[in-house]
């Protein structure tokens, strides 16, 4: 099998996931797998809220309920438990939903009275589908739903619906309502994905969409006898481009590189780039003769015209294996062996691996990029006797610096919900006017009471949205504008003449956004404040119908409440997680160079303060490349790590460490050229007092700064820290250069700190 066919494989795939609507493709299927395993973590929040609300409908409608109850959790759990075994995991998916929909239309068929008031529990599989199913799906669940809704209540009731339209319109308005924002969650929580997951210098995926892709061979070859091919290649002498040329060179040819990779293995073959110039490529199906042929035109593809007028080659590695024998993990363990033969052997050359005899192989499925068989998992940091575990939670990375509250964290999460805020008001508009036609179309039977408060406190909500990027708490601002409408739709409840159970779902249109939007503690917040809403609006609206007897009338739009809240906080989480996994380097745990971009326009606008200064350090580490060369990427990988925890505990507060990619790395120091001298000083200091698996390592730097009065310019004084990092490796390596100040520079002054 050659790469022409391998890849018309892959796009018969495609063609079969255009015309059979529910296959799902492999970032689809890994998105549902991953989200299933998220709402496995909240399903005892969920059984928490069902019990009680099982417990008050059975007194109010009769035992006849539990049948449907009993039908649901069954499904559920029999459908759940196969999506992880089964080839085409949507399926099962779909099956809940459906499944879900049945359970909904025997509860309303079995209830002894006040049926219909309970159309509204059809909105959770409805928003289920928006959150889980691909665009093409959407649309066609939705209508589904209105479908199913519309059929149940004629079936049942076609005497109530003609005589009080609003049980149907109203139910019906707020489940078109919530789909658009539901919808456009999945689009943001996807986005975020999608920017975690690319590198964001040469635009091939990074190392946590390997891993993500490991974890989903690895699943399917519970299911199917995989077989998969690797390839990892490293360009050949890269730290030499670097050091002579510069990391504006250098990244021209990662650049070019990838595009090139890219151009020989189509649209459907993706690049990985899981290390500083190491790649690595998954061909699933690939025989090993089939994955040399795709390497050799890899090699020759990079090799056969230069680079910025300069010669490039690159070195590989190549296995292929069943995964059944052989984990994904240890598959690529061996190709990166063979990776290192190739550079021994001479350098811009393909090496085979050979899975068999196998000496030590641990089966470890999915465990890691890189690491040899029995490597340790800690390494010795500067500052302690024993071995510290060099890796520190992105979260706390992230965020340890910003300003929280008791509702988020810091200012990470503010901009999550400037953003989430943003992209959810273009749909709220539209979203918000099915609603509204329900409750005109309403106006002959219910009065057009129920309309006039919401009518002004939405307007203020949707000002507050538009405004946010303005407001430095938008936390509280869009919980206070969300309670502003909560409450009048609690108003127009109890002012409506007469008040019916049904229209206590309106309260659920905004819990869409705002469980999304804002950070678990937010959700908890307002989910209660909903609630006990729902449950004041019912007893002062109607308190000769909402006894103890009847009270299971509440529990409908409760549930549906707290479902959706659920549903929407997890792919909120989701969200936020991967935007975390964005701009920390999970490898390292310092800030990434799409964290940089992103704190450029904040450095600028604080640097413009009278007197202020802003330096930058440029390090990297010294022979790295020999390093990998010599010991191989895990110990380069564990020098990285040894690299990112000890630069965490030099920084205060105030300054910020970013990998750049490789070992390059840079610091912000929001002050002048003696503090970042020293600071470089003490970053040099721990790391050639640093020691990974008995090979040392040492450091040089490049300080650069602002003069008093300079405006900061991020490129120029990038070039000018790049510039006196490379003095100090023309000068001998492990030691510190300070540039000249702009005004000095034509002199050529540079200064030698260590």
């Amino acid at each position: 099998m050659n790469l022409i066919t391998v890849q018309a494989i892959r796009v018969d795939d495609v063609w079969v996931a255009g015309h059979d609507i529910f296959a799902f493709d492999d970032t689809e299927r890994a998105r549902t797998l991953d989200f299933a395993r998220r709402l496995r973590k909240v399903r005892f929040q969920a059984l928490l809220v069902l019990l009680p609300v099982v417990a008050f409908g059975v007194v109010t409608y009769g035992w006849d309920i539990l049948a449907p109850v009993a039908l649901l959790l069954i499904a559920f759990g029999g459908l759940g438990a196969a999506a992880g075994r089964i080839a085409r995991p949507e399926l099962a998916l779909v099956g809940m939903l459906l499944a879900a929909q049945v359970a909904i239309v025997l509860w309303l068929a079995l209830a002894n009275q006040y049926r219909l008031d309970q159309l509204g529990l059809f909105i959770l599989p409805a928003t289920a589908a928006c959150i889980l199913l691909p665009k093409r799906l959407m649309v066609l669940s939705t209508l589904w739903s209105a479908v199913v809704m519309v059929a149940t209540a004629v079936a049942l009731e076609p005497h109530t619906v003609s005589a009080q339209p609003p049980i149907l319109f109203l139910p019906l308005g707020v489940m078109l309502c919530v789909a658009l924002p539901a919808s456009m969650i999945r689009q943001l929580e996807i986005d975020s994905r999608d920017t975690a997951m690319i590198d964001t210098l040469t635009g091939a995926l990074n190392r946590l969409a390997l891993e993500t892709r490991i974890a989903e061979l690895t699943a399917q070859a519970h299911v199917l006898p995989l077989r998969v091919g690797v390839i990892m290649g490293d360009l050949d002498r890269f730290k030499l481009v670097n050091d002579e040329l510069g990391h504006d060179a250098g990244d021209l040819v990662l650049r070019e590189t990838v595009r090139r990779m890219r151009r020989v293995l189509g649209p459907l073959t993706p690049v990985y780039r899981v290390g500083g110039e190491e790649f690595a490529v998954l061909m699933a199906g690939a025989e090993e003769e089939d994955v040399a042929a795709v390497a050799e035109r890899l090699r020759e593809a990079v090799r056969d015209e230069t680079i910025g007028d300069r010669d490039v080659t690159m070195s590989f590695g190549i296995a292929a294996g069943t995964l059944d024998a052989h984990p994904v993990g240890r598959i690529l363990e061996v190709a990166d062996e063979a990776l290192y033969r190739a550079k021994r052997a001479g350098r811009d050359r393909v090496a085979a691996a050979n899975l068999t005899p196998m000496s030590v192989v641990r089966e470890r499925a999915g465990d890691g990029i890189g690491r040899a068989a029995g490597a340790p998992e800690a390494s010795s940091v500067p500052g302690g006797t024993e071995p510290t575990e060099v890796y520190v939670a992105p979260v706390a990375v992230a965020l340890g610096s910003d300003r929280g509250n008791w509702m988020v964290r810091g200012d990470f999460e503010r901009d999550h919900i400037r953003e989430s805020a943003r992209a959810l008001s273009t749909t709220h508009h539209g979203a918000l006017g099915f609603t509204l036609l329900a409750l005109v179309a309403s106006i002959p039977w219910i009065g057009w009471h129920l309309m006039v408060p919401a009518a002004f406190t939405t307007v203020a909500y949707h000002l507050t949205e538009r405004r946010i990027d303005r407001i430095r708490r938008p936390e509280f601002a869009l919980s206070g504008a969300w309670l502003l409408v909560q409450l009048s739709i609690l108003a127009g409840a109890v002012i409506a003449d007469p008040g019916e159970p049904y229209m206590l779902v309106l309260f659920t249109p905004l819990m869409i956004g705002m469980t999304a939007v804002l950070p678990t503690r937010g959700v908890v917040m307002n989910s209660a404040i909903t609630v006990a809403l729902i449950v004041a609006g019912a007893v002062l609206a109607r308190p000769d119908l909402f006894h103890a007897a009847n009270f299971g009338l509440a529990g409908a739009p409760v549930l549906i409440v707290i479902g959706i809240a659920l549903m929407s906080s997890v792919t909120g989480r989701s969200a936020i997680e991967h935007r975390t996994l964005a701009v920390v380097d999970p490898l390292t745990g310092l800030l990434t160079r799409a964290a940089l971009q992103s704190r450029l326009v904040e450095i600028g606008h604080e640097s413009q303060v009278e007197g202020a200064r802003v330096s930058l350090i440029a390090f990297d580490v010294d022979d790295f490349k020999g390093i990998n060369d010599t010991h191989g990427h895990a110990v380069g990988d564990d020098v990285l790590r040894v690299v990112g925890a000890a630069t965490r505990a030099q920084l205060s507060a105030l300054e910020w460490a970013f990998r750049l990619g490789g070992d390059e790395f840079v610091v912000v120091v929001p002050s002048g050229p003696d503090a970042a001298a020293a600071l470089a000083e003490r970053l040099r200091t721990a790391l050639g007092a640093s020691a990974v698996q008995g090979v040392h390592f040492t450091g040089s730097f490049g300080v650069a700064a602002t003069a008093v009065g300079e405006a900061f310019d991020y490129e120029a004084l990038a070039r000018r820290a790049d510039a006196a990092l490379y003095d100090a490796k023309r000068a001998g390596r492990d030691r510190v250069v300070v540039a000249p100040l702009p005004a000095a520079a034509a002199k050529g002054a540079l200064r030698v700190v260590a």
